[in-house]
């Protein structure tokens, strides 16, 4: 029997559809199926080794990872802060970035990702910074001066500090905006956590 030859979608070249049908059928998705409308963008980005090579698609995966978790992460951030005192918040994934970021668990080969998909956060002060992990992990210890600035220099009603680690290596520094509010992530907060 002679194989028939599959089309790729042409905007990420990484999906691959028998026909015209099964492509229109699956752009949308439907039945509890994430549509590859939703995926593309990202399957461009982490291609078909499902890796991102480059800096600036580094940081648009980093921004849609915060904005998916952004209804918790900055309220658990706001709360903790009040009880702990300045520090930052600590993203962690034993998934690498360019799987994390994926709007769904399937990778761009069309395989499910095999593990469930998740990220720790942590509050940590400079001072538990120092004690628990700048002292075992170089990585870590290698952004102590500037996570030390960002944490002194930020405005904590509008900002936060962001430190993230992924199972492939990256780490990132950076100061994100406070998204919602500090109001709502104080109403969130207090709904949360109690």
């Amino acid at each position: 029997a002679a194989s028939k030859k599959l089309s790729r979608c042409s905007k990420c070249n990484t999906v691959s559809y028998c026909s015209r049908e099964c492509q229109v059928t699956n752009w949308k998705g439907g039945d509890g199926v994430v549509g590859h409308k939703y995926c593309c963008a990202a399957y461009k980005r982490v291609g078909e080794d499902n890796a991102i090579v480059y800096s600036e698609d580094k940081d648009t995966a980093k921004q849609d990872i915060l904005s998916r978790i952004r209804f918790y992460s900055m309220p658990y951030a706001v709360t903790k802060q009040e009880i702990a005192g300045p520090g930052f918040l600590f993203l962690q994934s034993d998934a690498s970035l360019a799987t994390m970021s994926l709007p769904s668990p399937k990778l761009s080969n069309g395989r499910v990702y095999p593990k469930q998909r998740s990220i720790l956060l942590h509050w940590l002060t400079m001072e538990e910074f120092s004690k628990e992990l700048a002292m075992e992990d170089f990585e870590l210890a290698s952004v102590k001066k500037e996570l030390k600035e960002a944490v002194e220099d930020h405005d904590s009603k509008s900002e936060v500090p962001v430190l993230m680690r992924f199972r492939c290596g990256h780490v990132s520094l950076g100061i994100v905006p406070l998204v919602p509010d500090f109001n709502l992530c104080k109403c969130l907060g207090e709904q949360y956590f109690g």
